[in-house]
């Protein structure tokens, strides 16, 4: 199967915060595009191993207490029960993750 932005669940959430959504059977992926100065708070999955890549712009991330700011092209991984926050700065930024299994909240 093929999909792009286009036929995947497109929603918008709290902050101005667009994300896209595409739930496979073992898998999911999230774009997400963020605006400048959002905040998110410190949390973490006991059931589902997250990966994620930035695409543009700049993200601060903070993961199992240590902290950076990530770059286009940069990856990170929170695995299970893993604590972990972001922040976006003074631009907008794309960040593609990927959970496994899917997150029942986002199908």
């Amino acid at each position: 199967m093929y999909f792009n932005k286009d036929t995947m669940k497109q929603e918008v959430v709290e902050g101005g915060i667009t994300r896209y959504i595409y739930t496979g059977t073992n898998m999911q992926i999230v774009e997400y595009h963020f605006p400048p100065g959002k905040s998110f708070p410190m949390h973490r999955h006991e059931i589902h191993e997250q990966m994620g890549l930035l695409v543009s712009g700049r993200l601060g991330f903070m993961l199992d207490g240590k902290e950076t700011v990530l770059l286009p092209g940069d990856y990170y991984h929170a695995a299970f029960n893993v604590d972990h926050r972001a922040w976006t700065l003074d631009e907008p930024a794309v960040l593609v993750d990927f959970f496994s299994p899917p997150r029942d909240d986002l199908k």
